[in-house]
């Protein structure tokens, strides 16, 4: 067995699938928690070490397979798959034709470079966090934004957090991607089973999904996992959760329930209710 170390944040949507997908495998691997620069003023991820030695973009998960630097979630679990570990499953299929539909579901459901955030499912979810981000980002120091304008690599992630630093986009975010998401969600609807997985045994797009669920639910988003006009939804919801690698690979590393808590203050998301109406109103069209 090769030795395994994850640069990982335990907040970070693609560090989380990384993780269950670990776990699912049964495979041990050394563990090294990255704070990023929108969360903490640490902003492990910007520090010259890691952009030279780890990933040049400055973003997580990375796995260290020996001596070899592997980047892109999607690509880590595939390589990961490669090996046996103590538990006997395959998260990728043998058969071709398997393999190109679980990549096309495994493509909508994470944050896929190329696909403009708001474009998939994978990249609408995580819009709904921006209040959260918005928060934090609002927290740091003026040196760390400073350092976030002169060190991130990346274009696009620096100039939102510029201007989540300095104005704000929270309020306008969500009502961009209402109809959207309704529709990723009905779609869903319509290709599960109420008997298993998304394609039968379950596979990298069902990690995709347990992750993207799970911030619904940490988001105050979780009735609409439990909606009666989405029943085959709430069915594979409860079988996702169930899970041991739901708790090892997502429970079991927590991260800002103070501030989330704050935001909320125990009250819905402002989203949810519109959200709802856009999902009973397409499914009457």
């Amino acid at each position: 067995m090769p030795e395994l170390k994850l640069y990982h944040a335990h907040w970070s949507l693609c560090s989380q699938m990384v993780r269950v997908a670990l776990y699912e495998k049964g495979l041990n691997f050394e563990s090294e928690r990255i704070k990023l620069c929108d969360h903490s003023d640490e902003a492990g991820n910007l520090t010259n070490d890691f952009l030279k030695n780890v990933n040049p973009t400055g973003v997580v998960p990375v796995l260290k397979w020996d001596e070899e630097i592997i980047r892109d979630s999607a690509y880590i679990i595939e390589r990961i798959d490669e090996l046996n570990g103590t538990n006997d499953i395959n998260l990728w299929p043998k058969d071709p034709e398997k393999r190109n539909e679980l990549k096309n579901w495994v493509q909508d459901t994470t944050v896929t470079e190329g696909v403009a955030m708001g474009k998939s499912l994978g990249t609408i979810i995580p819009l709904f966090s921006t209040g959260l981000i918005e928060d934090l980002i609002k927290n740091l120091k003026f040196s760390s934004i400073l350092r976030i304008l002169f060190k991130h690599p990346r274009r696009e992630r620096k100039t939102a957090f510029i201007m989540m630093y300095f104005s704000s986009i929270k309020k306008r975010i969500g009502p961009m991607v209402y109809k959207g998401f309704s529709k990723e969600m009905m779609y869903l609807e319509k290709n599960l089973s109420p008997e298993s997985f998304l394609l039968g045994e379950f596979s990298h797009a069902d990690i995709n999904l347990m992750s993207c669920f799970h911030r619904l639910e940490e988001m105050k988003l979780g009735q609409i996992l439990e909606m009666p006009e989405l029943p085959k939804v709430s069915n594979y919801w409860q079988k996702l959760k169930s899970r041991d690698s739901y708790q090892k690979g997502i429970l079991d590393y927590p991260d800002h329930e103070e501030m989330l808590n704050k935001i909320f203050q125990n009250g819905p998301n402002p989203h949810l209710e519109p959200l709802k109406e856009k999902i009973r109103s397409l499914m009457n069209l």
